[in-house]
């Protein structure tokens, strides 16, 4: 399991964090699913000792 703090820049409320849930960390250009919207991811910024992985993800 791996932890993504997850900065995303939403439509309408513009840019949010959210800590996401993942079975295996994803890369750059995948898709992620937050609150039933789709986002792609277009950086990450720091993959924590923890586990922790701090992206940047965009609207689809």
């Amino acid at each position: 399991m791996v932890r993504l703090n997850t900065l995303y820049q939403h439509k309408v409320k513009g840019w949010q964090s959210k800590q996401v849930i993942y079975q295996i960390a994803p890369s750059i250009g995948e898709t992620i699913v937050i609150e039933k919207a789709h986002y792609k991811i277009v950086n990450i910024m720091h993959y924590a000792e923890d586990g922790t992985v701090e992206v940047i993800a965009n609207a689809e």
